[in-house]
């Protein structure tokens, strides 16, 4: 306070002056202005939530008119759906996965020379993945298809792996021929485990 009695008029006038020009600006900028931002702010999330909630009444109002929808949607759910392997357990599962696969392979001309199963390896929530190692012969075009029905089972099948090589013949192929390709290839499928 002497600080200031010491200084001239014309110098209190000036920070006078200036305090009134100064205040009006802090209190502007640090806060009007976040008060306004924070109310634009819940102003928005307000806007937000009155259409969530506008968007939730209208499905519940439609709810009852769309039975048939939904059963239609259920259906074509139930169509894309993929199963697990059906067995009481791993072994069983194993010889439903042998039979399916060599089932289609004869279905597409592939001599399939030895199918031998490995141990099967357990999965989280009771799943279990059966895995067999097949051996074969085929043409090419008859691989292709057999690896396009494996693909679009309808139960969950994977191939893990696939080595494809020329099959070793003694005599010398005519042009009329057609070539035969060795296979071997590891095929997983899994099964819930029932207690």
């Amino acid at each position: 306070m002497k600080a200031i009695t010491r200084l001239g008029v014309r110098d209190r006038r000036a920070l006078t002056w200036g305090a009134l020009l100064l205040v009006p600006a802090l209190l502007a900028n640090f806060v009007v202005r976040p008060y306004a931002r924070a109310r634009a702010t819940l102003r928005d999330r307000i806007v937000e939530q009155r259409d969530l909630l506008g968007r939730e009444l209208s499905v519940l109002h439609s709810a009852g008119r769309h039975r048939g929808d939904l059963q239609i949607a259920r259906d074509l759910l139930e169509q894309q759906r993929v199963y697990l392997f059906q067995a009481r357990d791993p072994l069983a599962a194993t010889a439903a996965l042998v039979a399916a696969v060599g089932e289609r392979a004869r279905r597409f001309g592939i001599q399939v020379e030895s199918i031998e199963s490995r141990p099967p390896e357990r999965l989280a929530s009771g799943v279990v993945g059966v895995r067999i190692e097949v051996s074969a012969r085929a043409d090419f075009e008859g691989l292709l298809r057999w690896l396009k029905t494996a693909e679009s089972e309808a139960r969950l099948v994977r191939v893990d792996w696939l080595t494809v090589s020329r099959a070793g013949t003694a005599d010398v192929p005519d042009s009329s021929d057609v070539e035969q390709l060795g296979i071997t290839t590891g095929i997983r499928a899994y099964v819930r485990e029932t207690p």
